[in-house]
């Protein structure tokens, strides 16, 4: 029987390679208990562990597939819509590629590093403005030393 240590959860695993030399699962459940005091794993999972050791020799998880990636060529695609006409909606840029909205905004955010944003138009500041600015400060300063209760009227 060999037992690996769990470094994720820090305790003891049976990797029921046991069974090769015992021909029983009973016997590698039993073996487990009577070294750790804790119950073992089920039967399918041990019977599953000795086939995945048998056929590729080890136990550890493999890499799942996952996400497959969006093709270089659509990222490019998205990349110059969204540099022609930056207000494009997610939603209508999806509809012109013939792509998800999630893919879209998958696409924007995670590989191109686009972040939503909103352009607003702002005014322009003078040097009028500045004077402006300093004169009401002034004024405002004068009547709350002349009146004690003027902020609290305001």
């Amino acid at each position: 029987m060999y037992v690996v240590k769990n470094g994720r959860s820090g305790g003891e695993v049976v990797l029921c390679v046991g069974i090769s030399q015992s021909k029983s699962v009973v016997t590698v459940q039993r073996a487990f208990r009577a070294k750790y005091a804790k119950d073992s794993r089920k039967e399918k999972t041990i019977r599953a562990w000795y086939k995945q050791f048998i056929e590729i020799g080890f136990l550890c998880k493999q890499k799942s597939s996952g996400r497959p990636l969006t093709a270089q060529d659509d990222v490019e695609r998205v990349g110059a819509s969204f540099l022609h006409s930056p207000k494009k909606s997610t939603g209508t840029a999806a509809k012109e590629l013939s792509m998800s909205k999630t893919t879209v905004w998958r696409v924007l955010y995670k590989r191109l590093v686009f972040k939503p944003c909103r352009i607003q138009m702002l005014q322009q500041l003078s040097d009028e403005d500045h004077r402006r600015r300093l004169d009401f400060c002034l004024h405002l300063q004068d009547l709350m030393s002349s009146n004690d209760y003027f902020l609290e009227k305001v």
